[in-house]
This record gives C-alpha cells, structure tokens and sequence, in this order.
C-alpha cells in the first residue's frame, strides 16, 4: 500500500525550527536582540539551507525504501537501510555542507566550535526527522486501512448474482463462489462445489465492478485478474518480487494439468496489496 506524505509546507517550516535552533544555539542573547544581526540573518539563511537539504534528502530516502522494504513485513532490512541512508548518510553530508559554509567565510570547521556543539544537535535533529517519517508512515497506513474497512461496511453488498447460460438463469449465492478470475480477457466465477475449472461460470461484470458489490469482508482483489472468497485461502507464502504465493481451494489446476501462460501467477497477490491482503486475513 503506497503512502503519501503531503507535508511538503511542514518541511520547510521544520526546517526554519531547526535553522533557529542552530543558530541561536550557546547565544546569549535574547531572540529579538539576535534576529536583525548580520550574524544571525547569515547563519539562519546558510543554516536553513542545510536543514531543507537533510530533510528533503532523508524524505526522498525514505519514498524510496517505502517502496523497496516495508516496515511491516521487511522490518530489520528496512531499520538497516533507513539507518545507513536516511541517518548516517545524513549526518555525515552534514558535516559536508557545514564545513562548506565555513569555507565560504574562510573558516576551518575544525577550528570552530561546531563540531563540538551544534554537530551533536544536528544528528539528534537528524534522528528526531527519522523518528517522524516512521510515525506519520504508521499513523498514515492505519488510517487508510481504516478507512478501507469503513468504507467497505458502509457500502451495501450483494448476496445473489443471476449468471445467464444460453438455456436458462442461475441465481447463484456469493457465499458459495470461490472466486472470480479472467481468462481470455473474460471473467469467469467458480464455486465451492465444482469439480473442475472448466465448469465455471462466464459472466459479463468486469473485476472493477464486482468489487463494488461484494462485501469486502469475504472478497478481495489479489491482482488485476483474481478476487478471491476469504474461505478459499488455505495459505499463502512469500512470492517473487516481494508479492505472495496464495494457495486455494479448490485448487485451479490439478497436478500434471497444462496451466495457460497468463494463469502462471493469477493467485500471486501484488506487492502493491500485500499489506492491505495480510491485513484482510487477520481477523
């Protein structure tokens, strides 16, 4: 599940906080005496630059390891990239950048007392943006997985559906349909109770809009070609390429059969649904 973090406003003022704090840091005067001194003004700006640079830098980073290693199911391969990248990585540019800006004034960083001081706040800083991303990416999954359920029981589901054959009308029970797939580019229903593949229902309702009929809490859409009952999962395990190998039953085909090209992964769930999937199952 994909998570966007619109505070594009909040890292600039974040970084103005913490721009402040640098440079006000170990000063003894008061705000107002500091704020309209050359001094202050020189070392706010350079300061706030360095700051939205680390933010913006750990905040791509971590889009990037989002998409890469989820906390949920890669957690101690996820720590450890957001560690060296979005913590140490960070912290040592840092470094970089400040003993740039005291070379522009013709100062040696290691001839001042930023190492000593205000280094420590800026890694603390640092952790603290990290610390943040991990919040809001938490507080963000939960509330569009919530809103995901409640949406879900909200909206009214179907318990008949009516499939026409060429000689009569079937009203079948939702709760007895394995599950929905596509084959030919033609979706087909099969249930509980029949023996072969082969026996399933054609039906004329695109994925997209059985979704919106189902109830949510005994269906879910595992790729853009499979819906699958929440009794037909057996089991399921990791898959390539971060998705999951979903066993059901009944099974599509049986040992030995010759499975079509684009039925090779059709009970594979996307990686795109992996969390929403996991989270549908524990109930």
């Amino acid at each position: 599940m994909e998570i966007k973090y619109n505070d594009g406003y909040f890292r600039l003022v974040l970084a103005a906080i913490a721009a402040h704090i640098i440079v006000m840091y170990n000063v003894e005067k008061g705000f107002f005496e500091a704020l309209f001194t050359l001094s202050y003004i020189r070392g706010f700006i350079g300061s706030w630059v360095i700051a939205l640079l680390l933010i913006q830098y750990v905040h791509f980073v971590t889009l990037r390891l989002d998409k890469k290693y989820d906390w949920h199911d890669n957690t101690l391969l996820r720590f450890l990239w957001q560690t060296l990248l979005a913590f140490a990585a960070p912290a040592f540019l840092a470094f970089l950048l400040a003993a740039m800006f005291f070379w522009i004034f013709d100062r040696n960083i290691f001839h001042t007392s930023y190492l000593s001081q205000d280094y420590t706040l800026v890694i603390f800083m640092i952790l603290v943006i990290n610390i943040y991303y991990f919040g809001l990416h938490s507080f963000l999954l939960h509330r569009q997985v919530t809103r995901n359920v409640n949406r879900a029981t909200e909206s009214p589901s179907r318990e008949i559906l009516i499939v026409d054959t060429p000689t009569r009308s079937i009203p079948v029970k939702l709760d007895t349909v394995a599950y929905f797939f596509i084959l030919g580019g033609t979706v087909f229903m099969r249930t509980f109770d029949m023996p072969s593949l082969g026996q399933s229902y054609q039906i004329g309702i695109p994925l997209k809009n059985l979704e919106d009929i189902l109830d949510k809490r005994l269906f879910f859409r595992i790729n853009r070609r499979m819906i699958v009952n929440f009794n037909a999962c057996t089991s399921y395990k990791q898959g390539r390429n971060k998705t999951l190998e979903l066993i059901v039953a009944p099974v599509l085909y049986e040992t030995g059969t010759k499975i079509p090209a684009e039925h090779e992964r059709l009970t594979h769930v996307s990686e795109d649904r992996v969390v929403s999937f996991k989270l549908w199952m524990d109930r």
